[in-house]
């Protein structure tokens, strides 16, 4: 098993327990010095929810690979504790005036990379272990998805243009 993805998900956990702190502060507390370092205070509540849930995720997918006896392939493990540890860290600097100044770049890099490798170990797990019918399942769900917000967007288009 990949005791790993157990660990950095007691460890996403645990960042979201110390995030409750300054977000008490910032939410409670109206001249706290907390505000000064987290200027977006939803930012804050998003990343502190965010960590929790990657940890969660990270657990979730330990118990897959318990259960079923099998271990996740580095190709899947990498991404995934990639993604769900840093995934929450992008909110974090958003809630900060840090990315307004040199940390613009990795912001940037974050944003582009981490869901993209959630997504990816995601849907390598969940065409490894899910049966066939529910792959066809999942796909016709996020192709149903894709056509409402493409008819979405072709009628709100020719909306603006009237």
């Amino acid at each position: 098993m990949n005791v790993q993805l157990l660990q950095w998900g007691l460890f996403s956990f645990m960042i979201g327990m110390v995030l409750s702190l300054p977000l008490a502060a910032v939410f409670y507390q109206k001249s706290s010095p907390m505000n000064k370092v987290f200027t977006n205070s939803r930012k804050l509540k998003s990343a502190h929810i965010d960590f929790f849930m990657q940890g969660f995720a990270l657990g979730l997918a330990f118990l897959l690979e318990m259960s079923l006896k099998t271990e996740f392939s580095l190709y899947i493990v990498i991404p995934l504790i990639y993604g769900s540890i840093l995934n929450p860290t992008i909110l974090l600097l958003e809630a900060t005036p840090f990315i307004r100044s040199s940390y613009r770049f990795a912001h940037l890099f974050l944003r582009a990379t981490s869901p993209l490798a959630l997504l990816f170990a995601w849907i390598a797990i969940a065409i490894w272990f899910l049966p066939l019918y529910l792959d066809i399942l999942l796909l016709f769900v996020v192709a149903a998805g894709g056509l409402v917000i493409l008819i979405y967007l072709t009628k709100s288009s020719k909306n603006l243009n009237i």
